[in-house]
């Protein structure tokens, strides 16, 4: 029969894989805070201003029977820039239900309790469908191509067969991305932060799991989304991966040091295009 002391012993490593289990749960979603200034009530009143804006929008996905999306209510991200001067960012999406249809950023260029006017923003599709932006003030954004085009995974890998699972295979995989971004010749490496903002799945749209990652600038400025995503085609399972971008800079995105994605530095293309900047007014 074991002693007691052996018997404390097992007991108390039991308990620690318990409370380690507890703590992974709590931290499968990013809730950084970025510097003490976003933890202020300052942050908490401008959050404020902005969701009431952001709250006169809807996203209209342009399908055979249009869908109409909501913003989510709170940010998935708080952020800030300092070294580019934006203070109090904030990071949103729209659509509850699955991968979101559209995320925007938003953003002051100075510390304030107050938000006049429209602040600095850029919104990118997430949707395979055109969208179309309603409400006032009028944006004319409606992409009319797919803002986001899943490709499978540089490698095979197995998909796990429960949820807790697949997200720590998520992280595990992200990690194996790179992102930089060159602005007016300077290049930068992003960081990409460890967990995602946002997890979701979508039985309907075959997706087991999903996560929307973040590479980031200075604080935790997002200046792409990475995302990844477990689905089912039939019997078939696969990770499928893409990017969107959330910043004017020329960026790249490397898997194992490999290129997957790239984009030029933004120039200003029209309102139906999936990226879209609504400059403060």
């Amino acid at each position: 029969m074991p002693s007691f002391s052996c018997r404390c012993s097992v007991a108390a490593l039991l308990i620690a894989i318990v409370c380690l289990g507890q703590l992974i749960a709590e931290e499968e979603v990013n809730n950084s805070s970025g510097s003490d200034e976003l933890k202020s009530d300052t942050h908490q009143s401008v959050v404020s201003h902005m969701r009431k804006i952001l709250e006169q929008q809807t996203i209209v996905r342009q399908g055979p029977t249009p869908v109409v999306e909501k913003l989510n209510p709170e940010p998935v991200l708080n952020w800030d820039d300092v070294v580019r001067n934006h203070h109090h960012g904030t990071l949103w999406v729209w659509g509850r239900e699955g991968r979101p249809a559209a995320i925007i950023e938003m953003y002051t260029n100075r510390f304030s309790d107050t938000v006049r006017g429209w602040p600095g923003n850029v919104v990118h599709s997430l949707a395979p469908e055109p969208l179309r932006a309603e409400g006032k003030p009028k944006w004319e954004w409606a992409p009319d191509e797919p803002g986001f085009r899943p490709e499978k995974v540089p490698e095979s890998i197995d998909v796990a067969g429960s949820t807790r699972l697949r997200r720590a295979q998520m992280r595990t995989l992200a990690r194996r991305f790179a992102s930089n971004q060159t602005w007016k010749g300077d290049r930068s490496e992003l960081r990409l932060l460890p967990t995602p903002v946002l997890l979701y799945q979508s039985e309907k749209d075959g997706i087991l799991d999903g996560g929307l990652f973040v590479f980031v600038h200075g604080g935790t400025n997002p200046e792409v989304i990475l995302i990844l995503e477990a689905i089912q085609k039939g019997e078939e399972k696969l990770w499928q991966s893409g990017c969107v971008r959330l910043g004017h800079a020329k960026a790249q995105v490397t898997f194992d040091e490999r290129e997957v994605w790239a984009v030029d530095t933004y120039t200003g293309t029209g309102s139906n295009v999936p990226y879209y900047w609504l400059p403060p007014r």
